[in-house]
């Protein structure tokens, strides 16, 4: 029973992987199959894991036709606009099968996309650990609270009083630590934040 079921998680392991289903070899438009590649600015190699997907159902893809649709493919993906899109997500330019009058201009704008890409990654880091801090503040209001109930309360042992007055204390002083690194983090992101609009601005956008 066991190397049955590990027999089919394999199985739904490899088909998560394949390029294309059975169907979608055997009724394949090899063109468009390739059209649809370049646009998404797939390599070269994107022929040999459709070919190994396409395997097990006995179909081998039309090349010439694949290579084709991917060549057209590939001149909507190698447009300036797509570049900068591209580069501001952080993936790679893949840019090697652009045509050469087109590489130029796409993947300078897919550099002022990962330009842009930097700045909001570091905006969206330095956002986490403000949340982070955030977070923290709330815990330690609220233990606060909890300590400022139990010291109302009526004929508390001395010795507990006192040291829910020292806890209380360090509360307070973490509570100052954490403002002053909320403060520094705000002020960080106002900064990136500022650069982002500014690079924004003189790119055009």
């Amino acid at each position: 029973m066991s190397q049955r079921i590990a027999a089919m998680v394999f199985a739904l392991a490899c088909g998560a992987c394949s390029t294309m289903s059975p169907e979608q070899c055997r009724n394949a438009d090899w063109r468009q199959v390739g059209y649809a590649d370049g646009v998404e600015g797939y390599p070269g190699s994107r022929i040999q894991d459709h070919a190994s997907a396409c395997a097990a159902s006995n179909v081998t893809p039309d090349l010439t036709a694949y290579l084709a649709g991917r060549a057209d493919g590939l001149r909507i993906y190698c447009q300036p606009e797509k570049g900068f899109d591209v580069g501001r997500k952080g993936r790679p330019d893949n840019a090697g099968d652009c045509p050469e009058p087109m590489r130029s201009a796409f993947l300078e704008q897919y550099q002022r996309g990962r330009q842009i890409n930097a700045i909001e990654s570091e905006i969206s880091s330095l956002s986490s650990s403000l949340e982070n801090e955030r977070r923290m503040q709330r815990r330690n209001d609220d233990r606060i609270d909890e300590i400022r109930k139990e010291l109302g309360r009526q004929n508390l042992d001395p010795a507990r009083r006192n040291t829910l007055l020292e806890e209380m204390n360090r509360i307070v002083e973490r509570k100052e630590d954490n403002g002053r690194r909320r403060l520094r983090l705000q002020r960080d992101i106002d900064d990136a934040q500022r650069r982002l609009d500014d690079r924004l601005r003189g790119f055009g956008r």
